[in-house]
Parts: C-alpha cells; sequence; structure tokens
C-alpha cells in the first residue's frame, strides 16, 4: 500500500488541455525548454498560473532577454492600446478611414512583436529602434518603410504627449526614413509606370466586367485600388463621379466617358449594394490590405493581356502623366483629389474648378486611349 501511494504522489500530471505549452516537470513544476535553456512557471497544482506567468515572460524569453519582474511603469503594450484606443475614437467620429486604422494596427502589432509586450518604454533605446528598422525593411519598399517609420514615431510621441511616459522617446539616427535620394533611385529603377493606350486596350478587351470598370475609372478619373474597392453607388450621379479621396478627404470631381459608364451598367452585381464593385458570392474588394484584392484581379488581366512589370495604381499614374498633356494642372489636381501644399497660396483660395475644365482634362485622355495617336 505504502508504495502505491508513493506512485500516485510522484505521478506527473496530465496537461490542462492539448495546446498547454507546458510541460510537467519532475520538480512538481509547470515548465519550457527556450532558446536550450530550461525554465519554470508554477507548481502542478496551479496550471492556469503557471500559463499566465509563461505569457508574461514569453517574449522577453523568446528574445533572448532576461524577464522583468512586473512594474507599474507604462510597457510597450499599453502604448499601443493607448494609441490604437485613440485611433478607432477617430475612427467612429468619421475622422479616420476604417483602413487606415487597420494600417496602425498592424505596426503597433510588429512594434509589440519586435519589442515584446511587456518591455518598458523607458527601456527602449537607440539600437532598439535600429533593430526594428530592420524588421519593417524587409517587407516594405523605401516609400512605404518611410510610412512604417512615422507611424511608430506618431505611437511614442503620443505616448508622451498623453504623459504615458514623462521624457520623449530617444529613437537614434538610424531610424529615419529613407533620404530623397534613395526615393529618386527606387523610382529612377523602376522606371516608366505609365501605361501604353494599346496595352490598356489589351487589357478591356479581356478584363472581367468588374476589372473592365475599375480600369476606366483609373484612367477616366485618377482612382487608386482602395477608392475603387470603396466607391459606393451615391458617388455617381448623371454622368459624373464626385469622391472624396479616401486617403486625404479631399473633394474631387469627374466627367465619366460614355465607355465608363456602359461599364458599370455591366457589373457583376450592379449598383445596387452598398459598394459598386462586389465580387462572387457578394465579397466586396476592400480586404485587409489597401485594395489587395484589386491588385490580385488586376494582375491576372495583365498576364493575361501580355502587359508586364504593371500594377493597377499605374492608372491613376497614367491619368497624371497624360492629363497633363491639356495643360490644365489645376483641372487635373481637381480630378486626382490632391491635397494642396502649405505653401500653394492659389489652391488655397481657389474654391472651384469649372467643368468645361474637367471635361477638357478627361476628352484628351479619352482621345489619348481610344484615338489613333499613340504616347510613346
Amino acid at each position: 500500500m505504502a508504495k502505491s501511494t508513493k506512485n500516485r504522489s510522484t505521478e506527473k500530471p496530465k496537461k490542462p488541455h492539448a495546446d498547454y505549452p507546458l510541460f510537467p516537470h519532475a520538480t512538481r513544476r509547470w515548465a519550457k525548454k527556450v532558446r536550450g535553456k530550461l525554465h519554470y512557471f508554477g507548481p502542478w497544482e496551479d496550471p492556469d498560473g503557471a500559463l499566465n506567468n509563461w505569457l508574461d515572460q514569453k517574449d522577453d524569453l523568446l528574445a533572448g532577454r532576461r524577464p522583468r519582474a512586473k512594474s507599474s511603469e507604462p510597457q510597450v503594450r499599453d502604448a499601443a492600446n493607448h494609441f490604437l484606443t485613440h485611433k478607432e475614437d477617430l475612427v467612429q467620429s468619421g475622422e479616420l478611414s476604417p483602413l487606415t486604422f487597420s494600417r496602425y494596427k498592424r505596426t503597433c502589432g510588429v512594434v509589440v512583436e519586435v519589442f515584446g509586450r511587456n518591455r518598458l518604454i523607458t527601456d527602449l533605446a537607440p539600437l532598439d529602434f535600429q533593430e526594428l528598422r530592420k524588421r519593417l525593411s524587409k517587407n516594405n519598399g523605401p516609400v512605404a518603410l518611410g510610412n512604417e517609420i512615422q507611424i511608430v514615431r506618431s505611437l511614442f510621441k503620443f505616448a508622451y504627449e498623453v504623459d504615458l511616459i514623462d521624457r520623449p522617446v530617444k529613437f537614434g539616427p538610424a531610424f529615419k526614413k529613407p533620404s530623397a535620394k534613395t526615393l529618386r533611385k527606387n523610382r529612377a529603377a523602376k522606371g516608366d509606370r505609365s501605361l501604353k493606350s494599346a496595352e490598356v486596350r489589351a487589357m478591356l478587351d479581356i478584363a472581367t466586367p468588374n476589372m473592365k470598370a475599375m480600369i476606366l475609372l483609373g484612367l477616366n478619373a485618377g482612382l487608386g485600388n482602395t477608392d475603387v474597392a470603396l466607391l459606393e453607388p451615391r458617388h455617381i450621379d448623371d454622368g459624373w463621379l464626385t469622391y472624396p479621396r479616401v486617403k486625404t478627404g479631399t473633394l474631387r470631381r469627374a466627367p465619366l466617358w460614355p465607355e465608363t459608364i456602359e461599364a458599370l451598367s455591366q457589373l457583376e452585381t450592379g449598383l445596387d449594394s452598398r459598394l459598386v464593385f462586389t465580387g462572387r458570392r457578394g465579397v466586396d474588394y476592400i480586404g485587409n490590405c489597401k485594395g489587395y484584392r484589386v491588385t490580385q484581379e488586376f494582375d491576372r488581366v495583365a498576364k493575361k493581356a501580355g502587359v508586364t512589370g504593371h500594377s493597377f495604381y499605374d492608372c491613376r499614374r497614367t491619368f497624371q502623366t497624360i492629363g497633363e498633356g491639356a495643360n490644365d494642372l489645376s483641372a487635373v489636381q481637381h480630378i486626382m483629389g490632391h491635397a494642396a501644399g502649405r505653401d500653394d497660396m492659389s489652391a488655397s483660395y481657389r474654391q472651384n474648378v469649372d467643368d468645361d475644365r474637367l471635361r477638357a482634362v478627361v476628352n484628351y485622355i479619352r482621345a489619348w486611349l481610344f484615338g489613333n495617336t499613340e504616347k510613346s
């Protein structure tokens, strides 16, 4: 009997559930080996407490850092939570688009992952931000990297301005946006991104009804991926597109070509849903990454048409490039929805652009696309 009692007292417990990350160690504690070293998180009798200890220390252990004791000082996750709560309030008030919020949320997720959610903000040093920049640069080109760095700077600036921390964070000299020279070299390496009229016509000939209308809107009115994904029926009326630009909120108007109006009338879903463009089974084109579904469908059509080296956003670039040939830059910028710079006093005083000037720009591009002249 004594032997039986002893065996029962030392019998290791089973994991509470299949995906429980810890194992029962012979020392009667829940344990886990991390980076070749064994760590203990609590007694067998308290598997929930051990799991919480693991979750609290996980980020530091996986990164090779010594776990810090719990502190009342603000941590990286506190900064991210406060920042995102503020941005979510702006979404609710209509001052920030849900897509922009999604981008902030993704970037904050990377920050928390790289630094560790329990990392004290006051512990962050320039070398930490140098490592973060390396991580951000892996999946972003120079322009996107600059945007990501700006979001991170805004995150910690916000933490200081709301008194979450009592001194600004030191980012160091390495945590900067790519230089203007780098951006110029990147643009030069990509070459001319504008489409040829023959390339556009080849794609229009084989495009699905949705993509055909999207391409025409990109060339007729300078719409980008997110613009077409979020376009609503109310933005189209009596042959005109009146649609504040999603990115800046700048109001823009454009007369639509007969070809564009015809394409819109042939959509797979028609103009009777919340959004103009929906795909199969009513799924929209928004996705979670700035109109990525638009890009995917464009790529399929372009490949089938033998058009290489272009993305859907090149329709917008082509509108700007060809449209300037109408010799009315203000009208082009109005249709594009460009926000005026602080020093552009003419744009600040200009109340509107005459409809005839807008027609002249889009008709010039229409003649380029469907006429006999080919721009090289």
